[in-house]
């Protein structure tokens, strides 16, 4: 059976029908697209102040940090360094010198902003801090040995170790001397 050929009336309406469907669907995306603007929009003001109070938090985490860091730089320097040194020339302590004075290097370097003080207390060993520390203070290698119940070789070896890790390899400087300046009186 043939088709029935369409009247050009009927085919102007199936394509306003057609032409309908579509703009209607066109318009019911164009109401998305300004819905989720508008939800994109509210989005964007939410994170544009959720980024000030970030940055407002940021500012004071950062405060109170350098506040804590004064507090703490502070206590050590006016009083655990006083007692420290009280203790370091006690005699009655003697004996534990080294440790003493290996603490309060490791106190210096928490309140230092030297480089130079801070990339040689890393480079060290806990031993070699011991003797640097009992060297700044200008002990003897025989008195080292004597105090940290070591043999005087042994002394002699870790100040070499010390010159080397601190890379004083010119005998003119003394290493007390470096030390102090390095890591302060």
């Amino acid at each position: 059976m043939p088709k029935k050929q369409n009247t050009p009336e009927e085919i102007l309406e199936e394509r306003k029908a057609k032409l309908k469907i579509v703009s209607d669907k066109m318009q019911s995306h164009q109401e998305e697209l300004i819905n989720s603007r508008s939800e994109l929009e509210i989005l964007n003001r939410e994170l544009i102040q959720t980024h000030q109070a970030m940055s407002v938090l940021a500012k004071n985490i950062d405060r109170k940090k350098v506040e804590l860091e004064k507090k703490v730089n502070t206590t050590i320097t006016s009083k655990v360094m006083p007692i420290i040194n009280e203790l370091l020339i006690e005699e009655r302590v003697k004996r534990f010198w080294p440790e003493i004075s290996s603490i309060a290097e490791h106190l210096n370097s928490i309140t230092t902003k030297n480089e130079l003080h801070l990339k040689s207390i890393s480079m060290l060993t806990e031993t070699e801090m011991k003797i640097a520390a009992l060297v700044k203070n200008k002990m003897t290698s025989k008195e080292i040995a004597r105090l940290m119940y070591i043999s005087l070789e042994t002394v002699k070896a870790h100040r070499k170790n010390i010159r080397r890790k601190l890379n004083i390899n010119n005998t003119e400087h003394k290493l007390s001397e470096y030390l102090t300046t390095v890591m302060g009186e």
